[in-house]
């Protein structure tokens, strides 16, 4: 009995800790047949929000790849992602992330003032396209432009 209290407290634990952790849902609608690098710039005031759609998020991603929004900064969390091709007609077609969603990352400026404050907004970046693709495609890395 005291050996199966000794198991079942941990686990008890370690799932309630995962329950209290926010979870985002977030689905990237991305233009049929696009490879290439994706950016999501957040906090660009004249632009919109990210969609919301029963609790997730709609990342709508324009034929540039670039994605403004005015949304402050990523939610973090435990994030449940799904990727989709989009065509004219909104027809998605779902994506192999495994196979099709390369370089994952999530990134401020790198320009730091004399206060030690980052000058730059998030920066959210992926690739789309298979791996022979994206070592073809060098990384556009964090967009100069946006530092202040």
């Amino acid at each position: 009995m005291k050996k199966t209290l000794l198991l079942l407290i941990p686990l008890i634990l370690i799932l309630a800790s995962c329950s209290s952790n926010k979870s985002n849902l977030n689905t990237y609608l991305i233009p049929k047949n696009y490879v290439g690098w994706v950016q999501i710039i957040y906090d660009q005031e004249e632009f919109n929000a990210i969609e919301q759609d029963h609790g997730r998020n709609i990342f709508t991603i324009p034929e540039s790849g670039v994605l403004k929004t005015s949304t402050p900064d990523v939610e973090y969390g435990i994030s449940f992602e799904e990727f989709y091709y989009y065509d004219e007609q909104n027809k998605q077609q779902k994506l192999d992330v495994d196979q099709m969603i390369h370089g994952h990352t999530i990134g401020d400026g790198e320009s730091v003032t004399s206060s030690g404050k980052i000058e730059g907004p998030t920066v959210q970046s992926f690739f789309v396209g298979t791996e022979a693709e994206l070592k073809n495609t060098p990384d556009p890395g964090y967009p100069v432009e946006l530092m202040k």
